[in-house]
């Protein structure tokens, strides 16, 4: 089944089952384009839900219509810098320029 198909199958199912549930009417034009009424209806839907099939196709929904977010966490260059540094003084070398003496 092509990835279209899928999605249009999951929503009418999650629209069904919302109405049948709670009583409430999602639109599924504005969920499927609108990401903030996406974010408030779902959270919305997910406080009143009492039933556990209705909680699972909320999040699978909420997957499939809301991208992850993936941004990396960056930690600080100076943090990570100072700790090893801190940590390992630096060792002192032998210099063999000036024989036995030279150190």
């Amino acid at each position: 089944m092509t990835k279209t198909m899928e999605l249009a199958q999951m929503l009418a199912r999650f629209k069904l089952q919302v109405k049948r549930t709670l009583g409430e009417s999602v639109d599924l034009e504005r969920l499927s384009r609108e990401p903030a009424y996406t974010r408030q209806r779902l959270s919305e839907l997910e406080e009143m839900a009492e039933d556990e099939d209705l909680l699972i196709m909320v999040l699978r929904v909420r997957d499939m219509l809301l991208p992850a977010d993936t941004t990396p966490v960056v930690v600080a260059p100076a943090v990570v810098a100072a700790a090893p540094a801190a940590a390992a003084p630096q060792k002192e070398t032998r210099n063999y320029l000036m024989g036995a003496r030279a150190w």
